[in-house]
C-alpha cells in the first residue's frame, strides 16, 4: 500500500474485533494474557497485550499452510521507551541486553502509537512484577513441601491384612473397609 492510499484508510488505529482473525491467531497468547490493541502496520498488525508488544505480517512464501507469521515479541519487562523514527515508523527496542533487539514499525500515526504503548510499558511491567511474585511464591511454597532441601518427607504407612478377605488395611483401622470384618 502506498503511503497516499495508506493515509486514507479508515481503520489504520484498529481495535482488535477489527483485525484480521487469522492474523491474531498467530500470537500465542500466554495465560492470562488478553489482546489490548492493534495497528495496522505495513503488510501486518502490531499487537499489544497486557504482556508484550509483537508484530503479525503476510508471510512472503507462495504455498504456505497459513498466510500469517508471528515477528519477533518484546516483553514490557524489558522494553525500553518507544521513539518516533522520520515521523512514519515507531522504534520499539529492548533496554538490557549487550545486542537489544531493535524493531521499527511503520504506522500512521506514530506519535500516538508510541504514546500508548509507553502507557502501556509501565502497566504491563507492573503485571510482570505481580507474576514474578506469585511464581515467586509458588516456587517458595513448592520448596517448603519438599522440605527445603530437595527430600520430599514421607512417613511409614503399616498395613496388615484382612484375615477374612486379604484386602490390606491400616494397622490402626478397626473394621476391614472392603469387607467390613473386625480386625484380630
Amino acid at each position: 500500500m502506498s503511503r497516499s492510499n495508506w493515509d486514507d484508510a479508515p481503520d489504520v488505529v484498529t481495535g482488535p474485533d477489527r483485525a484480521e482473525k487469522e492474523a491474531l491467531d498467530q500470537v500465542r497468547l500466554l495465560e492470562g494474557e488478553h489482546v489490548r490493541r492493534v495497528w495496522k502496520c505495513g503488510t501486518g498488525f502490531l499487537v499489544m497485550t497486557n504482556l508484550r508488544v509483537t508484530e503479525v505480517s503476510r508471510k512472503p512464501q507462495l504455498f504456505s499452510a497459513t498466510e500469517w507469521q508471528a515477528g519477533p515479541s518484546l516483553f514490557f519487562y524489558n522494553l525500553g521507551p518507544p521513539k518516533v523514527m522520520f515521523h512514519h515508523y515507531v522504534r520499539l527496542s529492548e533496554e538490557y541486553p549487550e545486542r537489544p533487539l531493535v524493531l521499527h514499525f511503520f504506522v500512521h500515526d506514530p506519535y500516538s502509537v508510541a504514546k500508548e504503548i509507553q502507557e502501556a510499558r509501565s502497566v504491563g511491567r507492573n503485571e510482570w512484577l505481580r507474576r514474578r511474585s506469585h511464581a515467586e511464591f509458588e516456587a517458595r511454597k513448592a520448596h517448603a513441601l519438599v522440605g527445603g532441601e530437595g527430600r520430599i518427607p514421607f512417613r511409614e504407612v503399616v498395613k496388615v491384612r484382612c484375615s477374612f478377605c486379604g484386602n490390606l488395611m491400616g494397622i490402626t483401622a478397626a473394621r476391614c473397609p472392603s469387607c467390613g470384618a473386625p480386625q484380630r
